[in-house]
């Protein structure tokens, strides 16, 4: 076995303290941040709290497991705080508007700045999905198993030009996505909103994330 082979074959055991199912994590992240966000709103609005104050409350599930996740493991995800600062001040507009549609317009309009970030990252030395793999790796495999996948890198070209396409797709898939989302918000009835425009993102999530599966499978870019 050469020096790359063991290496990642040291890597490949997580270390202590990690955790060892990221995809569990994953899934839980998405139905709070999805699911139970859509569960409180229509239950709330089955007993007749107003539309408005329904959907302001179904978006605090997010925020409350940002804040678990700070508070536990004292770590601040950074898109998670950016997404959360996005949307309290979408949320203190559409109450100083008292504009519904503008609520549910705003999670388009912080989707389109995600992908719009991910394809500006394109222009620096990494984009994101270098990172994101990085987080992944890390995750899986501990800090030795990050740097062995991270520096691929810089030694193969076919690896650079595949985190290159990945994050072209993602973001190119997210602004598609906000420009639907948006104009759902102010076309669709408005208690129909919630539940489409949720069964949308799932769908175009769950897109993106199965082609990145084939993808990163098929071409041996699995950090």
């Amino acid at each position: 076995m050469n020096e790359t082979g063991i290496q990642r074959t040291q890597a490949a055991a997580p270390s202590h303290g990690e955790p060892r199912n990221p995809r569990l994590a994953l899934f839980a992240s998405a139905a709070f941040d999805l699911i139970v966000p859509l569960a409180v709103y229509y239950i709330l609005r089955q007993n007749g709290v107003p539309l408005l104050t329904a959907a302001i409350i179904g978006g605090i599930v997010p925020v409350v497991r940002t804040v678990y996740v700070f508070a536990r493991y004292r770590k601040i995800d950074g898109l998670g705080l950016f997404m959360v600062t996005m949307m309290v001040i979408g949320t203190a507009v559409s109450l100083i508007s008292g504009d519904a549609r503008f609520f549910f317009a705003k999670d388009g309009w912080l989707t389109a700045m995600f992908g719009i970030w991910m394809l500006i990252t394109l222009f620096f030395e990494k984009p994101f999905f270098l990172h994101a793999g990085v987080s992944i790796a890390r995750t899986k495999r501990g800090g030795a198993g990050a740097e062995v996948w991270e520096r691929r890198w810089d030694t193969e070209p076919k690896m650079r030009h595949g985190l290159r396409l990945l994050t072209v797709v993602f973001g190119v898939g997210m602004i598609v996505d906000a420009v639907v989302r948006v104009a759902l918000a102010y076309t669709l009835p408005l208690d129909d909103i919630n539940l489409v425009t949720t069964v949308q993102w799932i769908v175009v999530l769950g897109g993106l994330i199965g082609f990145m599966a084939y993808y990163t499978r098929k071409h041996d870019l699995r950090a």
